[in-house]
């Protein structure tokens, strides 16, 4: 299961290495936490937070990344995708109904994950719609992070060639209508033959971007599709909510926006908005950079790392020195 990036970079290999722990939920479903190998050390912890479609195995070359830097690594796969239960019969079909579930979702998830004597400072990362989830959950709920990194945060959606507005209006007609479990127009089950990589919007490189697939293909069960006419309801309203949130700028904690310059998935214009109201915001953007900007190719990905590490740097206590590793707990 190993790959090459463009830059020579092996994407794949340590997947294995999480180990999962179910989570029941209060009606009924089960989230699925995962634990990265610790280091002996620590100099903190980090939470990992996906984005839609995405499961903790595709984290694992990020999740290395975290440890050698000296940071207690663990995550969790949203509800409706990965390890974690679904909400519908179809198990490909990428539904939510109302945002807010995600972050009750992780409200229950974070004692476990972050337990007491867990190392501090703690730090959350969220791509995509976890970014979003995260920038939510800042704003709206008790937290325990002493710093932030939004990386590429759903804050909008391309949605050409409907205008936003249209597409909003579709979605919550389609809800209407009842059929809010009906994938939304042009989205299907997930496919197992290897997609293209010529014009995909998510990354350059051609290895990083077979990694969620191979994870797939290597646990079916783990494979998720397109959105639901509720998916993206649901999401219009959250970011909706979001932007007229007052409780916004009195975030105190540090949040590092990463945007990519070259995102054809969401609204980068909208991440640097939205960083001008954080009164702890920072941005970096990166031209010609796709949207999942930690499956880049080196020469865009090492510069990420830098400006995560500066943020770091800044933000946190300097670590004593740079730790070994250590198995992880064992999985219940």
């Amino acid at each position: 299961m190993n790959g090459q990036s463009g830059d020579g970079h092996d994407t794949t290999d340590g997947m294995e290495r999480w180990r999962f722990q179910r989570l029941p939920t209060a009606d009924g479903g089960r989230l699925r936490l995962g634990f990265w190998p610790a280091p002996s050390m620590p100099r903190g912890s980090v939470l990992l937070l996906p984005g839609r479609c995405e499961t903790l195995e595709k984290y694992a070359e990020q999740a290395a990344d975290w440890t050698r830097r000296g940071f207690a690594t663990v995550g969790l796969d949203w509800r409706g995708q990965g390890g974690s239960s679904r909400f519908l019969p179809n198990a490909h079909k990428g539904h939510v109904s109302d945002f807010d579930l995600y972050l009750d979702d992780l409200a229950a998830a974070l004692p476990v994950l972050l337990p007491a004597g867990t190392p501090r400072p703690a730090v959350a990362f969220g791509h995509s719609m976890g970014g979003h989830i995260l920038l939510r959950f800042l704003a709206e709920r008790p937290h325990p992070f002493a710093a932030a990194v939004a990386c590429a945060p759903m804050l909008g959606i391309r949605t050409a060639p409907l205008p936003e507005p249209l597409a909003r209006m579709v979605a919550a007609a389609m809800v209407r209508r009842g059929l809010g479990e009906h994938y939304a127009l042009g989205q299907t089950d997930w496919l197992p033959a290897d997609p293209p990589f010529a014009g995909n919007p998510l990354t350059s490189d051609p290895a990083r971007f077979l990694v969620g697939h191979v994870a797939y293909r290597d646990d079916p069960e783990l494979a998720l599709g397109g959105v639901t006419w509720g998916w993206l309801d649901a999401a219009f309203r959250s970011m909706r909510r979001l932007w007229r949130d007052a409780r916004v700028a009195s975030l105190t904690l540090p949040v590092l926006v990463l945007s990519a310059g070259g995102d054809r998935i969401v609204l980068s214009a909208r991440q640097q908005a939205f960083a001008t109201r954080l009164p702890q915001g920072r941005v970096r953007v990166y031209p010609g950079a796709q949207h999942e900007l930690m499956m880049e190719v080196d020469s865009i990905r090492d510069r990420v790392w830098a400006d995560i590490d500066a943020f770091m740097a800044e933000t946190l206590p300097a670590p004593a020195e740079v730790p070994a590793e250590v198995p992880a707990p064992t999985a219940a």
